[in-house]
């Protein structure tokens, strides 16, 4: 008998109390994984006695014996009947359950009332609820004389976006996928999509508001290899060492698939609805002990299918349903024995559709009207393929940065919102397209040909001019400027605060801070609070960037920059001219910037001590800690002077790894390579540490040898240096420019 967790206990208590009253129908949703069939077996229990009876309604005929066994193991008495005969009641045990099929009692209850044998002291049990609105289901609910109780991790359905309220009198819903994934009972996922180009596209809306078999292969008739050899090399790039189920469009596209796979080497089988069952067990026998690497499926794993853990889903099929991704995805969020993550590729997109997994749903047992509600935006990093929240500033995969403040507004800005500017005939530093101008326009400064060749001769010059001008939009921002200051402040410790494992902590503390009649007084009452609490943190977060967005989108006072600006200018020149001289080299001030008219009421004296530049590898690992998170390198020199741009600390360590391959200082013998003082692999033949569990990010190198690439700025210092090292090379010869 399995015990049961908390928060399943406290939702068995919850559904009991809730089907006291004559006639209750009430819907209890956990998301797959969460274990309802648990709590439902453990309600069985408490239930029959006193010759009370109960059905439990399953749609699929493999689930009945299934679910007949896991009944038993919760000690309620239970049988398995498909069928029973023609003009006879629904067959009943007393102080038992019979398991029916969903489809033999709609058939049944479209002549006759079948539930003669039953009466108000017993429970109906429907698995997978959200079938509840088909016309059989309904029947047979309108028929039932007892209580029902409907079990769902998905309230919600595509066709004609109805709700399930003219069935059902009460939702109860337990912790969420996010919850249950940070106590541990489900474990953490990453979603991975493809380029654009290369997602299969859905096609044709169908009657159902799905998209049908036949739409989904014309719209991607004119990419053949998309569906299936697409799908192979996606999975070779990012799960090649995982067991993995593959959900198929239709039963042509999964045995083409298993084809594919085991043509490449890969042990792979395929079970379809019209499989025989012995052929079907030893499939799932041969996934769970790994002779086979890969199990395909169209639909037959979506619903209570008891299947072998698997450390990868591949989702082929395009779909509009948010229950049949979830369903899909829900697959692989088991714990796993290893402590190991689930690696979703959703060659369909249909994350951009659903969102993550993990993505809090507000469910309800109300129609969605014509709107099909549940969109949440996602970006996709070009960096490893990585899905986060569309409002992520970094990759939660690999921690690649989506964008940068900008140097002259401070606000974020994704990459795709910045471009050089050129308005000067110059190429200058990129800005956010919200600012436009480059410091020299935006300052109205003149690009004289005397001031370009003092900049283009003396780097530090032009960094102070900029500098300068910099400092001078600030004093135009004023209290802009210092409220923008205050909300990065409140916005980086909220996200810290909600990212840390000492939240509940935190909540203990507002609680006490409670008047004592508004404390909770029983762990679902704290429970409820403490969703409401995350929920207000989180709105003011939101509240606050979107203050800081609106701030970010002013546009500064150019002429008043300018009247400040222009004097001051003149001074920084002269205190780099004392030690340069190069100003002797202008013949007149005004060829640099027009006469000052105002007396400069702001001295400034240049501070070289904040200008970026070309960083030996050694001095590295001497970046202060606080600066680390905000610093980024954005080229690389290597030690016979050519540069390479790069993004990221990942993208750096892979140049300096890559230029050794590249120069035949590291082959294929050389594989593995360990980190100093850990049994880790830095490089390896396959993307696995010692103790055999993935990386957590990793890149391919030149000679197809893989990198652990899952690494800090202080950290990647340190393995560049071990790698120049370890293969004879000088570190202090490699350079780095940090932005």
């Amino acid at each position: 008998m399995t015990e049961l967790r908390g928060y399943q206990q406290e939702l068995l208590e919850q559904a009991a109390d809730s089907l006291i009253p004559s006639r209750a129908r009430v819907m209890l949703q956990l998301p797959t994984g969460g274990g309802k069939t648990h709590i439902a077996g453990a309600l069985l229990r408490r239930w029959l006695h006193s010759g009370r009876k109960a059905v439990w309604l399953t749609h699929r005929a493999e689930l009945a014996d299934q679910t007949c066994g896991m009944l038993t193991d919760a000690g309620a008495s239970a049988i398995s009947l498909k069928t029973w005969p023609i003009g006879n009641d629904a067959p009943s045990i007393p102080n038992g359950a019979v398991v029916l099929m969903a489809q033999t009692v709609g058939r049944r209850t479209s002549v006759m009332e079948i539930w003669g044998r039953y009466s108000s002291n017993d429970l109906l049990v429907i698995d997978e609820a959200h079938h509840a609105t088909a016309a059989g289901w309904e029947r047979a609910i309108e028929q039932w004389p007892g209580r029902i109780i409907g079990l769902t991790a998905t309230p919600w359905r595509l066709s004609k976006f109805e709700g399930f309220d003219h069935l059902f009198h009460k939702l109860i819903y337990g912790p969420q996928v996010g919850e249950l994934q940070a106590k541990g009972w489900l474990c953490q996922a990453s979603v991975h999509m493809p380029r654009p180009e290369e997602i299969i596209r859905g096609g044709e809306i169908t009657t159902t508001g799905d998209y049908g078999e036949l739409g989904i292969e014309e719209a991607n008739s004119d990419r053949p290899d998309v569906m299936t050899a697409g799908a192979l090399r996606f999975w070779q790039f990012h799960a090649a060492e995982r067991s993995t189920i593959v959900y198929a469009i239709g039963q042509d596209h999964a045995r083409n698939l298993t084809a594919v796979f085991n043509d490449a080497g890969i042990t792979a089988a395929v079970i379809l609805g019209d499989t025989a069952a012995d052929e079907r067990a030893k499939a799932v026998q041969s996934f769970g002990d790994g002779s086979v690497r890969v199990l395909v499926n169209v639909a037959v794993a979506n619903e209570g299918f008891d299947l072998p853990d698997a450390s990868c889903i591949v989702i082929t099929r395009p779909t509009m349903s948010l229950a049949l991704y979830l369903q899909m995805v829900g697959r692989g969020l088991r714990p796993k024995a290893d402590g190991g993550d689930c690696l979703i590729l959703d060659l369909a997109g249909n994350a951009e559709i659903h969102g993550l997994p993990q993505d809090n749903r507000q469910w309800s047992l109300q129609s969605r009207g014509d709107n099909p509600g549940g969109y949440a935006p996602v970006v996709r990093c070009e960096n490893c393929d990585g899905v986060s929240p569309a409002a992520s500033h970094l990759c939660v995969v690999c921690q690649n940065p989506f964008g940068k403040d900008c140097l002259r507004c401070g606000a974020w800005r994704a990459m795709e919102r910045w471009s050089y500017e050129t308005r000067c005939g110059e190429r200058h530093e990129l800005v956010c397209d919200l600012c436009h101008l480059d410091a020299h326009i935006q300052a109205q400064l003149p690009v004289s040909e005397e001031l370009r060749r003092l900049t283009d001769m003396n780097p530090e010059l032009e960094a102070a001019l900029r500098n300068l001008l910099e400092e001078e939009r600030r004093r135009a921002g004023g209290a802009d400027e210092e409220r923008k200051d205050e909300l990065r402040s409140l916005i980086s410790d909220r996200e810290s605060e909600l990212a840390s494992d000492g939240l509940l902590q935190v909540f203990e503390g507002y609680i006490a801070e409670l008047p004592e009649e508004s404390r909770p007084k029983n762990a679902l009452e704290e429970y409820w609070l403490f969703s409401e609490w995350v929920i207000s943190l989180k709105q003011e977060l939101a509240d606050w960037k979107g203050e800081l967005d609106e701030l970010g989108s002013k546009i500064p006072d150019g002429r008043l920059i300018y009247k400040n600006a222009r004097d001051r200018v003149w001074q920084v020149l002269e205190v780099v001219a004392q030690e340069t001289g190069l100003l002797a080299q202008v013949s007149h001030r005004d060829t640099l910037v027009p006469s000052p008219v105002t007396e400069n009421p702001h001295p400034v004296q240049a501070d070289v001590s904040e200008w970026k530049t070309f960083v030996q590898l050694g001095e590295w690992g001497k970046i202060d800690p606080s600066k680390a998170i905000s610093d980024k390198p954005i080229r690389f020199r290597d030690s016979l002077g050519n540069e390479t741009s790069v993004r990221s600390w990942a993208d750096l360590i892979w140049q300096t790894a890559d230029w050794l391959v590249q120069g035949g200082f590291i082959a294929k013998e050389d594989c593995p390579v360990t980190m100093e003082n850990s049994n880790r692999y830095l490089i390896n033949s396959r993307p696995v540490n010692a103790k055999g569990a993935n990386f957590k990010f990793y890149k391919k190198l030149s000679n197809n040898l893989y990198l652990n690439c899952q690494h800090n700025s202080k950290l990647t210092a340190r393995l560049c240096e071990q790698l120049l090292t370890k293969f004879g090379h000088d570190p202090a010869k490699f350079h780095v420019m940090l932005h």
